[in-house]
């Protein structure tokens, strides 16, 4: 989520702010990214890089992937709210007293729109705990030895443990589940803490 982030912000602020040719490179390779298959492109690669690793290169591993195929998303909405934001008042005030352009975008735009990246970043979180729990189950993802929640329900697919050790599979699923909604309704509350613009604020 932090890759991610760290990517779409950049490629959202610049894309958004600068626009023109600029714009259009960034949106080009946006969709590029967007275009792959996400969840078998990670099968893929998990399945001919990772073979060779131990289980915490594996981590790392599938965290990279799921940073580097994640951001587009969060790219696109950063754009949609700078575009609305830099004709703002006070963005042409920074313009005409010659603030640096970086400047404006980093300094003066992303700060207005923090809680939209703070709250797309929380259901990133989610979402990306729910990919890895996939690979893992499929058994594209952390091996054996490294516990998660997808190894667990890797490890209970079969009908003799699905019948007679249910507990292998309902808590671990029931935790899963928890966790996500949880994870978002943190999300919420911290956009209503930070919004300026909220009115239970």
């Amino acid at each position: 989520v932090i890759i991610s982030t760290i990517i779409g912000v950049i490629v959202g602020s610049i894309s958004g702010y600068f626009g023109g040719a600029v714009d259009i490179v960034m949106q080009r390779i946006t969709e590029m990214v967007v275009s792959l298959p996400f969840l078998p492109f990670i099968m893929i690669l998990s399945a001919l890089i990772g073979n060779s690793m131990t289980s915490n290169q594996k981590v790392w591993l599938v965290m990279v992937i799921l940073g580097l195929l994640s951001w587009p998303g969060l790219a696109r909405l950063i754009r949609a709210q700078v575009l609305s934001v830099r004709e703002q008042e006070y963005i042409v005030a920074a313009r005409a007293v010659g603030v640096k352009k970086m400047n404006i975008v980093f300094r003066h735009i992303l700060p207005n729109i923090i809680s939209v990246i703070i709250v797309s970043a929380t259901l990133d979180f989610a979402t990306c705990m729910l990919i890895e729990a996939t690979l893992s189950f499929l058994g594209f993802g952390i091996p054996a030895p490294q516990p998660t929640w997808g190894n667990m329900l890797y490890g209970s697919n079969n009908s003799i443990v699905i019948q007679n050790y249910w507990w292998r599979w309902v808590f671990a699923s029931i935790i899963l589940g928890i966790c996500v909604i949880c994870i978002n309704l943190v999300g919420d509350g911290l956009r209503d803490a930070i919004d300026p613009k909220s009115q239970e604020r």
